[in-house]
């Protein structure tokens, strides 16, 4: 499984160098939005500062489709220091909020997000908690061959007004 404490640690050594260029969300103007593209695929980083330090990263990187709709696998980390306050499940909320609005009016109306952590890893299942609905399944992840949980929803696009 792919650790998203270590992309926090790499976005923050970019971010307080000035060299992640970020803008406002739209819905949540204290949420931070910076697009990127690794290995060419799309992925939507959404992250919580205070100052030059970041708070919490939320991460959605375009992944398999899944019934003929694009996939977004969710990678979420906090700060340390900034653990315990509630930021995973607010900043992932807002992230989902915001990357669902940009979505909106694509050429495309559903979506999936899927989540995979670690069977031991309590307090990410609560936080996937938050915007997953079921049980998840157990399976292997394809990255480190370790047992894991494994999250998915669907998600409509709601339809822009013109």
């Amino acid at each position: 499984m792919t650790d998203p404490e270590d992309a926090l640690k790499l976005f923050q050594y970019a971010f307080e160098r000035g060299q992640i260029p970020v803008e406002p969300g739209r819905i949540d103007p204290t949420l931070l939005f910076a697009p990127d593209q690794p290995n060419g695929r799309s992925r939507f980083n959404y992250m919580r500062a205070k100052g030059k330090t970041l708070c919490a990263l939320v991460m959605f990187a375009h992944s398999d489709m899944i019934e003929g709709l694009p996939c977004f696998n969710i990678g979420y980390a906090v700060a340390e220091s900034f653990r315990g306050q509630g930021l995973a499940k607010s900043t992932l909320v807002a992230a989902l909020d915001e990357l669902t609005n940009g979505l909106t009016g694509a050429r495309i109306s559903t979506i999936h997000v899927e989540a995979v952590i670690a069977p031991d890893n309590i307090v990410s299942q609560r936080v996937a908690a938050a915007i997953f609905d079921g049980i998840p399944t157990s399976i292997t992840d394809s990255e480190s061959g370790l047992p894991a949980l494994h999250y998915i929803r669907r998600i409509d696009l709601p339809m822009r007004r013109p």
